[in-house]
């Protein structure tokens, strides 16, 4: 019986087994037969479109692109990978494979059915790891340090077609039915293929790339790009990375849904499950998966919760009701309310990872160099310093990553719509504080306990002041996290606390959120005022306080518009993130 759904949640497959091989209930046909198994499609795909020779020819910095309708078992994924690991060129390189999947497998019949391959186990495990919750839209899956990059839309395939943004250089259009000629297409139930391919030649000359701001976006974009083969320079006016607002000790990693299953909420969803598969390599060290709370703190929230329960279904690995002694439990820590329990996401060490990511091989830094110029220059972009720097430097393609600094830095006239939001985060000793397992969030975040044995703190964050452009930490900020977390969780820090003179002792950090007049980030080509896009300027900014969830998702999407490799969001969803929005119009201004 076919359990109904609703969004965001996709209907999974309903499989039945006859010796050995599962059938689907949905379409009425088997996945495979005994006799097209693996050494059947490497014979019939593999050999017969001479992928050897092609993916060893795919030039330095390039890509090859396969598309799929239809992802089944993944076998022909995997076999495609495989034969990627034995044939790839030795220089930096990617694997693109592009599926559509309308029935995809649940997590476990996936692993049952892939388990009748042992010789491919290896790369079955990590698609395993890395397979995304069941809910509709597109689904960027990196794997293989970043060597393969699966696309996998959970939807029609009409939708897919229409929606996501890539040319192949080979098709797989009917289990291990070989590559049908263009001029075949028209009349194919996949007759969108045509306008998703493209001759044989693959892949594009490596480009010099210069990206500014080495904030999480930043670094993010660099370590991206640099993994993909490209030579990357990446530019802060600060010391090392990870210095303005993504420098904070801990920083709390999740979105707020919202009630409506609209396109905001489809790219924050989006965002989610990609960043908690981008972080799992950092486990235990800079990301720790404590699991998240977001608290019916509230009279307004316990309404905004309920009604997003009832018209909306997730599935349970991404989020769950829970009631105050169910929250109580998960969290260690005596609570006023229940609330939304995220057990996928938890806190980031956002300094500690932005320098990390810079140090991947590839990428050139240049620190205390304060930009002031950026402007076309004999068909390349100059990018100037103030004194004491007389050097200036010369790339093929500039990144913007430079937060609410990033008006100062655009080329041309004209004002923007992006806004600079003061946030102070406050340290709290643990002696101070009944110390939760888990992040709990409502009117402010507060993180678990860490850090070296004789200063172990816990974070709260994080003001938003909009009219304070300060600096520096203050008492009266201090206070107002305290007072806002003794609302939220009353018996989590000492009654006294807020009242005494210990918040003028107390450590804290200063940050400048970068947003936008619509909340929206910001990540594309940039337009200039009559909605030209001007080649080879790009913006990844205005993330607001949720660039630690955001910026994964959205340093792969513009990785894959520099590169000009098949893109990890739909154009529904890029839409979204349009640079040509943020330009004041002059009714604006009156």
């Amino acid at each position: 019986m076919t359990i109904p759904t609703a969004p965001p949640a996709i209907e999974a497959a309903e499989l039945s087994w006859h010796n050995g091989v599962p059938e689907s209930k949905n379409l009425g046909h088997a996945y495979f037969s005994p006799q097209k198994e693996l050494k059947e499609f490497q014979r019939e795909f593999i050999e017969r479109n001479n992928l050897p020779t092609r993916f060893s020819s795919v030039p330095e910095a390039g890509s090859f692109v396969i598309a799929q309708a239809g992802l089944g078992t993944g076998l022909n994924f995997l076999a495609t990978w495989q034969a990627w690991q034995t044939w790839r060129p030795a220089h930096a390189a990617t694997l693109h494979f592009v599926a559509s999947e309308r029935y995809p497998l649940t997590l476990q019949d996936l692993r049952k059915t892939l388990s009748m391959w042992p010789e491919l186990q290896e790369l079955a495990k990590e698609l395993i790891a890395n397979y995304p919750p069941l809910v509709c839209g597109t689904h960027r899956i990196v794997l293989a340090e970043g060597r393969v990059r699966l696309t996998l839309f959970f939807g029609d395939a009409h939708d897919a077609w229409s929606t996501l943004s890539f040319k192949a250089d080979a098709w797989i259009l009917n289990g291990f039915e070989p590559c049908i000629p263009p001029e075949a297409w028209q009349n194919h139930p996949v007759s969108e293929a045509g306008q998703h391919s493209k001759p044989d030649t693959s892949g594009a000359p490596a480009h010099s790339i210069a990206i500014i701001g080495a904030g999480i976006a930043g670094c993010l974009l660099a370590n991206n790009l640099a993994r993909r083969g490209y030579a990357v320079t990446l530019i802060d006016s600060a010391n090392e990375p990870g210095s303005a607002a993504s420098g904070n000790l801990q920083g709390a990693m999740y979105v707020k849904l919202g009630v409506e299953f609209n396109h905001q909420t489809q790219l924050a969803l989006s965002a989610l499950t990609f960043s908690q598969r981008y972080y799992a390599p950092y486990r235990d060290r800079l990301w720790h998966p404590t699991g998240l709370i977001q608290l019916a703190w509230s009279d307004a929230e316990q309404s905004r919760q309920r009604r997003f329960i009832e018209r909306n279904q997730y599935p349970e690995e991404l989020l769950r009701p829970v009631t105050r002694r169910e929250a109580e439990a998960l969290t260690g820590a005596s609570l006023a309310s229940g609330g939304l329990w995220f057990p996928g996401c938890g806190w980031l060490e956002p300094n500690k990872l932005c320098k990390s990511l810079a140090l991947q091989t590839g990428i050139k830094q240049i620190f205390a160099y304060m930009v002031n110029q950026v402007e076309p220059c004999n068909g390349k972009w100059r990018v100037s310093a103030t004194a004491p720097h007389n050097s200036d430097i010369h790339v093929d393609q500039v990144v913007i990553c430079a937060g609410h600094l990033t008006p100062q830095l655009i080329p041309g006239t004209g004002t923007f719509r992006f806004k600079a939001i003061r946030g102070q985060v406050t340290y709290l000793p643990e002696p101070l504080i009944d110390n939760p397992r888990a992040v709990v969030c409502g009117a402010r975040y507060l993180n678990p306990v860490h850090g070296p044995e004789d200063n172990r703190l816990a974070v709260i964050g994080a003001t938003f002041d909009i009219h304070s452009n300060e600096p520096a930490a203050t008492t009266e900020s201090h206070r107002e996290n305290i007072a806002a977390l003794s609302s939220m969780v009353p018996d989590i820090i000492s009654e006294s606390l807020a009242t005494s003179d210990l918040p003028e002792q107390l450590a804290g950090r200063v940050g400048f959120r970068c947003t936008t007049h619509d909340y929206q980030p910001v990540a594309g080509m940039f337009c200039d005022s009559q909605g030209k896009e001007i080649e080879g300027l790009y913006l990844l900014t205005g993330m607001g306080s949720k660039g630690l969830t955001y910026a994964p998702l959205l340093a792969e999407f513009v990785a894959d518009q520099l590169t000009g490799q098949p893109q990890a969001l739909p154009t529904t969803l890029a839409k979204r993130l349009a640079t040509g929005r943020m330009r004041q119009r002059k009714a604006e201004t009156l």
